[in-house]
């Protein structure tokens, strides 16, 4: 008899301690946030040789997220709509540097959801009415020359 109780104990303690370990579970979510949320970052490095101010922006955003970078810095910016988000164009974004605040060049890049795109800027040998300097950006070892355009 005392061995029936034993074996009856012993199984509702296996069965309890089932039973919890089957409700401790939780299911994961197999979309990542950032595919879920058509968001990805862009990191802007200044290797310009100078400190400027940055910015990315897309769609019709209003805010600017204006960061000063010192020569050899960068700022990351999560969060990022991107390709499929509503408030992107296609994933189309801004990325923008100024040396003096009202001036600004731009470069157009398409993000796509969890990328983790780095920008560099640098500076050009080619100067504007032999005055002000062109920024350009590297990606793949190539210099394009941006045009100069009024920030919104």
């Amino acid at each position: 008899m005392e061995r029936r109780n034993f074996l009856k104990g012993l199984g509702s303690v296996f069965a309890a301690g089932t039973l919890f370990s089957i409700a401790g579970c939780t299911k994961e979510d197999p979309i990542p946030t950032c595919e879920r949320d058509k968001v990805g970052s862009v990191t802007v490095k200044n290797s310009t040789g100078y400190t400027v101010e940055v910015d990315v922006t897309w769609g019709n955003v209003v805010e600017n997220y204006e960061k000063t970078l010192y020569n050899g810095n960068s700022y990351k910016y999560n969060s990022v709509p991107a390709a499929g988000h509503p408030e992107s164009f296609g994933g189309q974004i801004e990325i923008w540097v100024s040396f003096d605040g009202s001036d600004w060049y731009y470069e157009y890049e398409n993000l796509s959801p969890c990328e983790d795109m780095t920008f560099t800027w640098y500076l050009s040998a080619r100067k504007s009415a032999g005055t002000c300097p062109f920024v350009s950006y590297d990606p793949d070892g190539k210099e394009i020359i941006p045009t100069l355009k009024q920030k919104r």
